[in-house]
């Protein structure tokens, strides 16, 4: 029988953590709900993933950093972008009502064998 749930559901009320739930993980692949309530990653840490990582903000606001940009970058619902691998970025502020909730999948960055064809 086929799993389903929502992704709006089973928010704990109290969450002095970021939750990171992961939804489905098959291969190299995870797919992960991601609720932020207020959090943000601590001071002087940056993540630096080696795998590539496709994030959309569902509910809420969040203001995302990347290292080589000098301003962070606005979230808001239905907002996506896609990180490389080893692109460091930090979460500097998340909205507490409503939370944040994100979608996150992870991915092995893909070995290009032929260039695309806008190249």
């Amino acid at each position: 029988m086929p799993k389903s749930d929502n992704l709006y559901s089973t928010i704990p009320a109290a969450l002095p953590e970021e939750l990171f739930e992961t939804l489905e993980q098959t291969g190299g692949f995870r797919l992960e709900r991601i609720v932020s309530r207020g959090h943000k990653t601590p001071e002087g840490l940056w993540y630096d993933q080696p795998q590539a990582e496709w994030v959309a903000l569902l509910q809420g606001e969040a203001l995302l950093r990347f290292e080589q940009e000098p301003e962070s970058r606005r979230l808001v619902p239905g907002d996506w972008l896609c990180i490389p691998p080893h692109c460091r970025h930090r979460v500097e502020w998340t909205s507490t009502w409503p939370e944040a909730v994100w979608l996150a999948l992870h991915y092995p960055e893909p070995v290009r064998t032929e260039p695309l064809e806008s190249e």
